[in-house]
């Protein structure tokens, strides 16, 4: 009987250990999930910044596991993980993106309305330069 009695208690005790220990692991998971949603957006938004015209979002390089996605509409980007989402917001507001993990994404900036290409003959005509 009492090592009926002990097996029990040991039981219980585990138990008793386990919830929290689980609960710590979720939270510290759930805040590294956050703080990469948050990378994620400062990269865009560094991009968007630059005088870079594109830029190359590998999934497997940025999300932690095959089970990710990253969701991009307007200025929110969210980290989807199984039933799970990490939303962050971007300063730049962008059209619906989805990046799976084995998914590699370029983004590119649109050209201004007020630019236009000029080829090598508009430039010698108008300015007079031999460019060959």
């Amino acid at each position: 009987m009492s090592r009926v009695v002990l097996f029990v208690c040991g039981v219980a005790i585990l138990a008793a250990v386990m919830v929290p220990l689980h609960s710590i692991y979720d939270e510290r998971y759930d805040h590294s999930m956050e703080d990469a949603a948050d990378r994620l957006s400062f990269i865009l938004d560094e991009f968007w910044a630059s005088e870079a015209d594109a830029m190359t979002i590998r999934g497997w390089e940025v999300l932690p596991s095959s089970d990710c996605f990253i969701e991009i509409e307007g200025h929110d980007l969210t980290v989807y993980l199984k039933d799970r989402s990490y939303r962050s917001l971007t300063a730049h507001s962008m059209e619906r993106t989805v990046i799976g993990h084995g998914d590699a994404v370029t983004i590119t900036k649109p050209v201004p309305d007020d630019v236009t290409e000029c080829s090598d003959e508009d430039i010698e005509e108008d300015w007079g330069y031999d460019l060959e």
